[in-house]
This record gives C-alpha cells, structure tokens and sequence, in this order.
C-alpha cells in the first residue's frame, strides 16, 4: 500500500512485516463495516504496546532521574502515557490520516479523536517491538517525547522544588545549586529570610520566607520557573 510506504518514510523506520504495521492501525470499526476483510483489529498491539511504553518509560526515568522517588517516577509515567500525551504523540507523528475506520466513525471525527489516536500510538509501538525489537520501539519513541521533555514535566509538577532543581541543573547545565541566604528581618521569633540560588555565578532564583527552608524551596520554584520557561 502507498500509504504504508509513505507511513514508513514519515517516521524513518522500514518494516521486515508490512502487515504487522498495517493491523496497528486497523480500528475495530472497519472489520464491523467490511466483515470479509481478513485483517485484526489493533486492539492486541495497542495491549502490547502499552506495556512497551510503560517498561521503557520507567527505565528512562529510573536511569536518568535518580533523585526521583518511586511516586515520583509512578506520577510522571502516568502524566506521560495517559490517552492525552499519547494522542499528541500521535498527532505528532501524523497517524490520524492512516487510520482504518468505519464511515461513520471517520464522519464523526474518528481521525483525531484522542482515544483512537492513543490506542493506534500504542499498537504502532507494539508492532515495532515485534518487527524491530525494543532498541526500535525505544528510538521511535524517544524520537518524540525526549529527556529534554520530560524535564519540563518534572518542572511542572508539585515534587520537592529544590530536588527538581537540583535533578533539573545537572541534567541540562552539569551544575549543582547553591543557595544562600541574602537578607534575614524581623525579631527572633518572627524572623523572615530571603535566599537566592545560583548555576554557577548566575543567580537563577529567590524566595522568601518564615524559614530557610521554605525561603529555598520558594528559590528553587521561581529558578525552575525562569529556566524552563514555565
């Protein structure tokens, strides 16, 4: 099929099983429409894939993220393989125009509707790993959401702020924050300090607060903040 080939050369891969590539992308609805076609719904390869993408998400994070904790890395995998990022994975990758569907499921939006595309990402994913192996499925898919993404993940989210700065830092600059406390005020039991951050001589941050404590992690904030853009 024209469309597989030009599918194959979108995304730089050449499948060893063109009808491995063919069913990731065959949506039940067809096969209820055109029941003598000798063809499988996706639905196998989309379980398949989604235990590709949950495996090599986990060791992406657990090798490259080690300040993360368990619940850490447990939430960042949830944020990443969810029916939203997928289907804009696949928006991404151009998969919507390939899909096979019913009539009525194409006249009713079915090419971009998020759950087909994130299921179709998923199946496409898992028949890589059958045709090409997991070095393939894993080059595919880091294609698309890199370190780099996932950093701004981690920004986002409401973890430790100074050790997403910190995990943050190393990772894009090599460097390690250090903080220092710029100005204390007020009577010892009201006592209000402020703390700046710096990556090198650069002060990235400042944050104040009724503790150093809180008056760091409020630094680490607004540094993530400037450094991401976010």
């Amino acid at each position: 099929m024209q469309a597989l080939a030009e599918l194959q050369e979108s995304i730089g891969l050449r499948f060893t099983d063109p009808d491995l590539l063919l069913e990731a992308f065959v949506h039940r609805s067809f096969l209820n429409e055109n029941p003598s076609v000798s063809l499988r719904s996706n639905e196998r390869l989309e379980f398949l894939g989604d235990a590709v993408i949950g495996f090599i998400i986990t060791e992406r994070l657990f090798k490259e993220f080690p300040l993360l904790s368990e619940g850490d890395m447990t939430r960042l995998r949830s944020q990443i393989v969810c029916q939203e990022g997928l289907s804009a994975l696949a928006r991404q990758t151009g998969l919507g125009k390939y899909l096979l569907l019913s009539r009525g499921e194409s006249l009713t939006g079915g090419r971009d509707r998020d759950s087909n595309l994130a299921r179709t990402f998923e199946a496409l994913v898992g028949a890589l790993y059958l045709d090409r192996g997991l070095p393939a499925a894993k080059d595919f898919f880091f294609s698309r959401i890199t370190s780099e993404g996932i950093l701004s993940l981690i920004a986002s989210e409401t973890f430790d702020f100074k050790s997403k700065l910190q995990e943050f830092a190393q990772a894009r600059f090599q460097l390690t924050p250090v903080y220092e406390t710029v100005k204390e005020e007020g009577p010892p039991h009201d006592r209000s300090f402020v703390v700046e951050v710096k990556l090198g001589d650069e002060v990235t941050g400042r944050g104040q607060g009724k503790s150093k404590k809180k008056a760091e992690e409020e630094a680490a904030k607004y540094a993530l903040e400037n450094l991401t853009g976010h």
